[in-house]
């Protein structure tokens, strides 16, 4: 799955400087701010290939991988044509 550029994102996170190009690329984002202007849930969206469709549709599982020593909280979901959320 590759991350991709999409309608109404706001930011665009870049790999760390310890990073090449390789290990990390750029990921287009919709920041949420709360009130005081600081960033409490970033949005990004990726598409998946072929292959990853193949997997998905044979019930092989998402991976999510977060670099860095813990886990911040998280969520994976589709949207419709709409763009509503699959629940």
């Amino acid at each position: 799955m590759r991350p991709i550029d999409f309608q109404g994102s706001n930011a665009v996170y870049t790999k760390p400087k310890e990073m090449s190009d390789e290990e990390c690329l750029p990921v287009s984002a919709f920041e949420v701010k709360d009130k005081e202007g600081r960033v409490i849930q970033v949005n990004t969206v990726w598409q998946p290939n072929k292959e990853d469709i193949e997997a998905i549709n044979a019930g092989r599982p998402i991976i999510l991988s977060v670099a860095g020593g813990g886990m911040p909280p998280v969520v994976l979901f589709t949207c419709d044509e709409e763009g509503n959320i699959n629940e």
